[in-house]
């Protein structure tokens, strides 16, 4: 009689570990594959954000150091040569300047030490370059930014107030163009005498990567623009 209590027993232990049901299988395999789909996508997002983070971070850094550098040159500049515009209005596509580094008062031209620097903006390819003028005719022109530059306004002023005729407080190269008493020849152009008297720039540009775009401006006084 013990010995069928045992054995009923024992029966019913077997039945309890007889192990999960296809049912209950089907439900942990499914509660599994949305964790872990969960825990995937939370890991892909967290390498796509780093990335980005990493992309915006060189894209600032190596912008800051192209527009120090412009910066730089821009207040060593002792003339402004030359200056072309688009073909869709006033906005300015190159820049040709004489930065008189050693300060000798002479135009070194050689590309071992060159001062005529010219920056260019192709608006077609979103590309800026700075060319080294040679007057050997070996110039050489290199990307100032391996970075798409979508936009670059530089805008050019002067300190001449008496040529501000719509009184807005900023003097254009627009309103020392249509000054005589300034050289200006009314040609719609920054060109001759009226360059003498640009000696204010300044630059807003917007830098894009992918999809990380960044803004970035100065202002530069050319205080050592000879005929202001």
């Amino acid at each position: 009689m013990s010995g069928d209590a045992g054995g009923r027993v024992h029966a019913e232990d077997a039945g309890k570990d007889a192990g999960y049901t296809l049912v209950e299988l089907l439900v942990a395999m499914g509660l599994l594959t949305v964790v872990t789909t969960l825990l995937l996508g939370l890991v892909l997002a967290a390498s796509q954000a780093t990335e980005d983070v990493s992309d915006s971070a060189d894209v600032t850094q190596e912008s800051r150091l192209a527009i120090e550098r412009l910066s730089r040159e821009l207040r060593q500049t002792a003339a402004i040569d030359a200056v072309e515009l688009t073909d869709l209005g006033d906005a300015t596509t190159a820049l040709t300047i004489w930065t008189d580094f050693d300060g000798d008062g002479l135009r070194d031209t050689t590309m071992a030490d060159p001062e005529v620097l010219t920056y260019r903006w192709d608006p077609a390819v979103g590309r800026l370059t700075l060319t080294a003028d040679d007057a050997s005719g070996g110039a050489i022109t290199r990307p100032v930014l391996a970075e798409v530059v979508s936009r670059f306004d530089l805008v050019l002023l002067s300190s001449a107030f008496e040529a501000d005729a719509n009184g807005d407080g900023e003097t254009t190269w627009q309103e020392i163009d249509a000054s005589s008493a300034f050289g200006g020849n009314s040609d719609g152009r920054p060109d001759g005498a009226e360059l003498a008297w640009l000696d204010l720039v300044r630059v807003e540009l917007t830098v894009t990567d992918g999809d990380v775009a960044r803004d970035f401006s100065l202002a530069v006084d050319l205080r050592n623009q000879g005929g202001s």
